[in-house]
């Protein structure tokens, strides 16, 4: 990951969270510079990225959400030659290392349910170094300085945020970015 994607964070923290043309659309007007895409299928989602490239803006394909689209390293590989965006989100520790390898920025996410879940996700990050960690749901602040003094990986928060004062204490706790479908909150 370089520094320059580190600071984009870091400038816009805010990130919509997309599941559908609607909400895309939003998402381009909107104040948000990044864009999560959250749901696609393989027939839609070069057009979908290409969409928020023209806006200046930075993508990243949920790749566990994308319809019609294997988790595996062809698919990474499909991706990275065929759409290239800033990067792809996972849930599969077995495609962080293969994605960044090959250029591509990215963001492990991680939901906690549990002190195990905790214990597991560390684990995996430790073993995987993705760029970034997305902890679901974001509104348990009180975990994101447990997971900071394991590691240095820049934290994003999603899930359930809905309102200006969950951002605040996020970022107050050491968040790097906030992830979120709430289209009121892009304006931030």
């Amino acid at each position: 990951m370089g520094t320059k994607l580190l600071d984009y964070f870091e400038a816009y923290p805010i990130i919509a969270a997309v599941r559908d043309e609607h909400d895309l659309a939003v998402a381009l007007s909107s104040s948000a510079k990044i864009i999560f895409l959250l749901d696609a299928t393989l027939c839609n989602l070069k057009e979908r990225v290409e969409k928020i490239k023209a806006r200046q803006k930075k993508a990243f394909i949920h790749l566990d959400m994308v319809s019609g689209l294997s988790k595996d390293p062809t698919a990474v590989e499909f991706i990275k030659s065929e759409i290239n965006p800033a990067g792809i989100i996972t849930t599969k520790t077995n495609l962080i290392q293969y994605t960044k390898q090959i250029g591509l920025s990215t963001i492990q996410r991680l939901f906690i349910l549990d002190s195990l879940s905790i214990q597991t996700g560390l684990k995996m990050i430790q073993a995987n170094q993705p760029d970034f960690i997305e902890v679901m749901p974001g509104i348990i602040p009180k975990v994101i300085p447990e997971i900071k003094s394991f590691c240095q990986i820049p934290i994003i928060a999603g899930g359930m945020i809905s309102t200006k004062g969950e951002i605040i204490e996020l970022l107050k706790a050491g968040v790097l970015a906030i992830s979120t479908s709430n289209k009121n909150l892009w304006e931030l």
